[in-house]
């Protein structure tokens, strides 16, 4: 009977860290996964919301608050734009994928896919100027720099 305590005692002690190991991914898991799903909410799951939020983060405090409020403020403006353009680039990868490629159709998808950008430059770039305004210089020198691709700052004057 002694060696059948044992050998449970054994089992039990091996599955009781076990289950706390187990639990523990589970739990980051999940958590990784409710964060996610708060970026994408908050835009920073797309390529235009990461940017905006780099240029934030990359800002002061002061610089950053104002810059993001007149962002969020602009958002209602400006997000039917990305629907849009989301919904258009789709039809251009479908028309260039499909089986039976039709030039006319593609051509077609390719000016809509065109006429949502230009809306979406059109009404995010004035958002996107006012939101500058509010920046201090250095703020606006640093986001310059910050950003792949983008022109060296002149130097201050």
């Amino acid at each position: 009977m002694t060696e059948t305590l044992r050998g449970e005692s054994g089992w039990r002690r091996a599955l009781l860290p076990l289950s706390v190991v187990l639990n523990l991914f589970f739990i980051a898991f999940i958590g990784g996964h409710l964060l996610h799903i708060y970026k994408m909410e908050k835009g920073f799951g797309t390529p235009l919301g990461r940017a905006l939020a780099n240029a934030e983060a990359s800002l002061s405090p002061r610089d950053a608050a104002a810059f993001g409020a007149v962002i969020r403020r602009g958002a209602p403006h400006y997000g039917q734009d990305l629907r849009q353009l989301a919904e258009t680039r789709r039809e251009l990868n479908h028309q260039v994928t499909a089986e039976q490629f039709d030039p006319e159709k593609t051509r077609q998808a390719l000016a809509g896919w065109q006429t949502a950008w230009s809306r979406f430059i059109d009404d995010f770039g004035d958002t996107f100027v006012e939101a500058l305004a509010q920046v201090s210089p250095e703020g606006r020198r640093k986001l310059t720099t910050e950003f792949p691709g983008a022109p060296p700052a002149p130097p201050p004057p």
